[in-house]
């Protein structure tokens, strides 16, 4: 068992510095007098697995801005391969970071994917595809992600209504984005619009009161 010759006092938990002065523990700890789950082995994999990651995409970097100026063409490709490198980056690192709330990720995602559209865009001379399809799509395809995510772990309203609300607002915007003339192509537009009402209908009438309290929570009501 490990003592603390300062503060007199035994740890039962396994622990490297005593939790009262935090000096330095003497004796051997037990398994059995272990409270919670070890974590810093799964830690360890993930900050492995960023690092090799993080070191795999800077070499793609590297080698791809070698690759154009050793054999130059008209078109500088690597700043576009660069750009995409950085963008696999960013989703992957915030999808292993965020990865304890996978609703909240979920959304995280989508916002960096409707983000990186607009980037996309500008980036290959703006013709407002990121608008008219890119962001009306990653907003539909968060709704199935959502309700799997509900459905697999079984979650009760009060987890993942303000979720749904958020992305049904996302949706409706849309619409005013059409409205205002902001995008040309209506079809995507108006069908990610179209579901995000039906979703946010469906919330209210056959989960108002957990709707509402929802909103009165987020609006300190």
């Amino acid at each position: 068992m490990q003592y603390c010759e300062r503060c007199k006092v035994q740890v039962l938990c396994p622990s490297n510095r005593c939790p009262l002065c935090q000096g330095k523990l003497e004796g051997k700890p037990e398994k059995e007098g272990q409270l919670f789950p070890d974590m810093t082995r799964e830690k360890s994999v993930i900050t492995l697995f960023m690092r090799i990651f993080t070191f795999s995409c800077i070499a793609v970097v590297v080698l791809s801005f070698a690759i154009n100026l050793m054999i130059p063409v008209r078109v500088f490709w690597a700043g576009f391969s660069s750009a995409a490198v950085v963008c696999v980056w960013v989703l992957t690192a915030v999808a292993i970071y965020k990865r304890k709330n996978l609703l909240k990720n979920t959304l995280w995602e989508m916002v960096l994917l409707c983000g990186i559209c607009v980037l996309w865009d500008f980036l290959t001379g703006y013709r407002g595809w990121s608008l008219e399809y890119g962001i009306p799509i990653t907003i539909l395809l968060v709704f199935p992600v959502l309700t799997m995510i509900v459905k697999i772990l079984h979650l009760p309203s009060v987890y993942y209504m303000i979720y749904y609300i958020m992305t049904c607002l996302a949706g409706i915007l849309q619409m005013i984005f059409w409205v205002t003339g902001l995008v040309q192509m209506k079809i995507p537009v108006i069908l990610c619009g179209t579901v995000s009402i039906l979703i946010l209908a469906g919330l209210i009438i056959f989960q108002g009161r957990s709707f509402w309290e929802e909103i009165r929570k987020k609006t300190y009501m």
